[in-house]
Order: C-alpha cells, then structure tokens, then sequence
C-alpha cells in the first residue's frame, strides 16, 4: 500500500488528500509546454459542434481561463501524464482495483482584474456522482468508485487558485439550501507545491477558485473509474485511430478491456 495511515484517514474523513513529490521536474515542464501549445494552436470551440471522440479542443477561452479536453490525443505527454506509474497505483488503491481512463482536461488560470467574486456560495460547486453508491467498503476499508487526479504543474498558494472542497460531503447527500448556508470554515483550499497530486472522490462537492495573485496556474486532470463502469462523456473517449497506435497496456488503460475476472475483481489487492 502506498498511502500511509495519516493520507488514508483524510481521504476517508475529507475525501480529498494531497501527496507531495510525486511528479517529476521534467515531466512537468514537457506538460506545461504542451499546454502552451494547445493554447496558442487550438480555437475556441463551438460548443453546439459535435466533435469527433478524442478530438482536443479548447472548451473554454478567456485571456484568464484556458481549458482544454480532452487532451490524450494533443500530445504523448498527456498519456504519459495519465499513465504515470506513481498516479496510478493512488488511484488504484483508492479505488479498490484496476482502473482505467475516463477522462483528462487542463486548465490554465490567471488572475482576472474585473473579478470581484469573493462569496463562497456563489463559487460554481458540484459533484459528478452521488455519495449514494460512490462508496463501498472491503474488510473495513472505504474505496470510492470515481477518482480524479489533478497534478499542480505549478506551485499553489494561498492565493493561486487552488480547488475548494467542501470536506465530508462525499459522505452525505446535500442540496442548494446547504450550499446557500456556507461559511468560509466550512471549505478548504488546496495548496501544494508542483508535483504534487489532489486526489479526491467525484462525490465530493468541489469547486474552481478564483485566483487572487499574479500567478499563473497550471493543472492537469484525469478521470480513473473502474472497468466495469460505463463512459460519463463519450467525446472524451479515444479514437479508434489513436487506439490503434498504442500497445495494449495503454488501450487496456484506455477503454477498460481487461479479462471478466479483471473487471469485477475489487478490494482484494
């Protein structure tokens, strides 16, 4: 096991844990010049264009607010990135078993002058799966079914951005009326230097935030679900053309191909 008693207490209390060093120096600036590159190359994308599966794009851009997916087929680094041995065994041991990809975005996010946001509730809060069945425990130890991986490509203080979480709502079922109810004690907000990696339960309720300094954030997503699990954004997905090209570690990564056993074998690392 790679978490120790401390990260799994905070990933099981919190559901959120950040590991430090865990990304090296070079694989982090090829990522970040990658991302330069998608920001310089790629328009805009039109949001009522259906696209291709696995085609990159800019979902989102702002002279403050660069956001990019799916990546995978930009550049080799992203799958590298994804596929990184040391990611991968977090994941795996959070989720209880083998994983495989369901999606990766970056983002690249600078101070905007004109924004004035500082209510908490106002931040754009939401979660991708329900604590209702997000969760499930093998001899006493809780493994989550969706997990996302972001890698700081750049230090993160207090005031670059980091994501906000509402600690232990991966546990319970909220609504708008308690979002409507925050209090500054209640969120926390990531911080760490580059190579690290915040690994967290998409039942978590989490949010963007907004950046306060002059420096520039650079982060890198990926999705791990189990095999068994289906697609949450088929675009997302590989092509055939990209799968083609790839040895079968990777493709197995990518689509969840793995034997019957593998697929349904969990909690029994």
């Amino acid at each position: 096991m790679l978490l120790t008693a401390k990260q799994r207490f905070l990933m099981d209390t919190y559901g959120y844990v950040v590991i430090p060093d865990v990304v090296e120096a070079d694989l982090i600036e090829r990522t970040r010049q990658a991302m330069d590159r998608m920001d310089a190359e790629l328009p805009t994308a039109d949001h009522s264009e259906i696209y291709p599966d696995g085609k990159p794009r800019k979902l989102t851009g702002t002279p403050y607010f660069s956001k990019f997916g799916p990546c995978i087929e930009y550049d080799p680094v992203f799958l590298e990135m994804a596929m990184h041995p040391k990611v991968l065994a977090y994941a795996e041991e959070i989720v209880g078993g083998r994983v495989r990809y369901e999606e990766q975005e970056c983002s690249i996010n600078r101070r905007n002058p004109e924004e004035r946001q500082t209510d908490i509730k106002s931040y754009g809060w939401h979660r991708g799966i329900s604590p209702d069945f997000s969760r499930y425990a093998v001899e006493g130890r809780s493994h989550y079914l969706w997990i996302k991986a972001i890698v700081f490509l750049t230090d993160i203080g207090p005031d670059d951005g980091g994501t906000s979480v509402i600690p232990g709502t991966h546990r319970t079922s909220t609504d708008r009326e308690f979002v409507s109810q925050l209090e500054p004690w209640m969120v926390h907000q990531v911080q760490g230097k580059a190579g690290s990696v915040l690994l967290f339960t998409e039942s978590l309720i989490h949010s963007v935030t907004p950046i306060r300094s002059d420096n520039t954030r650079y982060i890198m997503i990926t999705g791990y679900v189990p095999p068994f699990m289906r697609e949450y954004d088929h675009p997302s997905n590989p092509s055939e053309a990209f799968l083609a090209r790839l040895n079968e570690s990777a493709r197995t990564f990518l689509t969840g191909d793995q034997t019957r056993r593998a697929r349904y074998d969990f909690g029994r690392m």
